[in-house]
């Protein structure tokens, strides 16, 4: 079902990797990167940003339209949630995978409706940090990596589901519940995987 669990088997046993100092290292990467962005802007743009309305008062209309569709994620979201779920459950020759069961779909319905702010922020931050983790790991974002960059970046995750204090790490264990959950109440989980 999962390549996950295979491959990150064998990733451990090649090469184990200390989560934590190497995270402190992607982290910091991070930053200096979104940092250094800024020193390219001219002075004016961000003169002129400063002047700008409030984002929560442009927020508010989208995020009013949002609650009441039920929809969550913005475009570029909802296409790594697509690609992550599918990384986690991959088309096969005997079953669709969860693009197939529009697992991604599911996820975006259930935390836009979900009132929990706790888990939407979960959701927000978990889907930045696995791009970050990807582009340091890999020097690509997830959706521009091959499929076995993908594997590699969640088999990081997955070899360090102990780590719960990590956000990255709980927004795995809760991106893998909610893809099963999804896949397994579809009509390609139901009749596919299961016949």
């Amino acid at each position: 079902m999962s390549n996950i669990s295979d491959d990150s088997k064998t990733n451990s046993k090649k090469e184990a990797i200390d989560f934590r100092q190497d995270r402190r290292a992607w982290l910091k990467t991070s930053a200096t990167a979104i940092g250094a962005s800024f020193l390219t802007l001219p002075a004016a743009t961000i003169a002129g940003a400063q002047d700008a309305p409030a984002p929560a008062a442009k927020e508010k209309p989208a995020a009013a339209a949002a609650k009441s569709t039920g929809r969550f994620f913005t475009p570029a979201q909802h296409k790594l949630v697509d690609e992550l779920t599918e990384t986690i459950i991959p088309k096969d020759s005997h079953s669709g995978g969860a693009k197939d069961a529009k697992v991604a779909d599911f996820i975006d319905q259930h935390v836009g409706e979900s009132g929990d702010n706790d888990e939407k922020e979960l959701w927000r931050e978990g889907l930045r940090l696995i791009d970050s983790m990807s582009q340091h790991y890999t020097g690509k974002t997830f959706l521009d990596g091959s499929p076995e960059d993908r594997v590699a970046v969640l088999a990081v995750l997955a070899d360090n589901e102990q780590m719960t204090d990590l956000i990255e790490v709980r927004f795995y264990k809760e991106l893998k519940e909610m893809t099963v959950l999804g896949y397994y109440t579809s009509s390609v989980g139901i009749h596919d995987e299961l016949e």
